[in-house]
């Protein structure tokens, strides 16, 4: 099974009770895992709460970093096994269904040509104003989405990969819970200066990886995410824009798509404004501080 040749990483910060319920819905694989490397920006009372709990798995490591996403898994690319053959991510906060790592193996020994594979989504639609405008025939169109999944769009912008009915390539993959071969891995960071929150970290890198091989979803290794976070904050409105126009700049894709892209957004934010929803004033200030620092830039 792939996970014999396998060094997982998983970045956490504070929460032990998330690891536990991962590691619980690995079940028996947990121990067939050739490496876990859990990387922790914890206090120095929960670090020492999670050493004590894994303490007695000998395929797992606990590393010390400061707080930072993607600084925590560059520790876990610069420290795993180089003679494994795969590198795992997984968010401390997921869970595994029922045979996600069964089939999981089953879709890599059918894909062996690809690069990278992606864990499935499951998880509640959400049907908003602005989901439903940005699926309008006009926006799709001119290249500012589209209705595939796991695709990268002209303007920067990614679709989403969740609730897949079946296998499918993608130009991305989460960290989330995705595998890569190592082989392709090799010097690949992720990039460090995308602020407090990484946003976009996986994008980054997957996009890059993307470029040496093909990437795909297995419909039938599912996983759910039970902590979805709403970000609303001044500065995650800041670095949603910011680090999305670094992604349009490094990958050469459609700089006047974007700016149209974010002012449409800016519309759409302040129409939920005026409807009373008050709670999305900081990120559309930080959206518009964010448009400000591109154009100046």
């Amino acid at each position: 099974m792939f996970i014999k040749f396998t060094s997982l990483i998983i970045p956490t910060k504070e929460r032990l009770n998330n690891l536990k319920r991962l590691v619980n819905s690995v079940g028996n694989y947990i121990n067939e895992i050739n490496e876990v490397i859990i990387i922790d920006s914890s206090s120095k009372k929960i670090h020492t709460e999670i050493i004590n709990y894994f303490k007695n798995f000998k395929n797992i490591k606990v590393l010390k970093s400061n707080p930072s996403a993607s600084k925590q898994r560059n520790i876990g690319i610069k420290n795993f096994n180089k003679k494994n053959k795969f590198l795992m991510f997984c968010d401390d906060d997921i869970v595994f269904r029922k045979n996600s790592l069964f089939n999981m193996n089953k879709f890599i020994e059918k894909n062996a040509h690809n690069i990278g594979y992606g864990f499935n989504l499951i998880q509640k639609e959400k049907y908003s104003f602005f989901e439903k405008i940005k699926k309008n025939k006009f926006f799709i169109n001119n290249g500012f989405y589209n209705t595939k999944p796991g695709v990268v769009c002209e303007n920067g912008w990614h679709t989403k990969l969740i609730n897949a009915k079946k296998d499918h390539s993608t130009m991305w993959l989460s960290t989330q819970a995705c595998i890569y071969k190592t082989e392709f891995v090799n010097n690949i960071l992720f990039d460090e200066n995308l602020g407090k929150y990484s946003y976009l970290e996986d994008l980054f890198f997957s996009f890059e990886l993307s470029k040496k091989g093909s990437l795909s979803i297995s419909h039938n290794s599912q996983y759910t995410h039970p902590n979805d976070i709403q970000r609303n904050d001044l500065n995650f409105g800041i670095k949603e824009v910011v680090n999305r126009y670094k992604f349009v700049k490094k990958n050469n894709l459609n700089l006047f798509k974007f700016y149209l892209t974010i002012l449409f957004k800016l519309l759409f934010n302040l129409i939920k404004i005026f409807s009373f929803n008050l709670n999305f004033v900081p990120k559309f200030l930080g959206n518009m501080f964010g448009l400000i620092i591109c154009i100046i830039k």
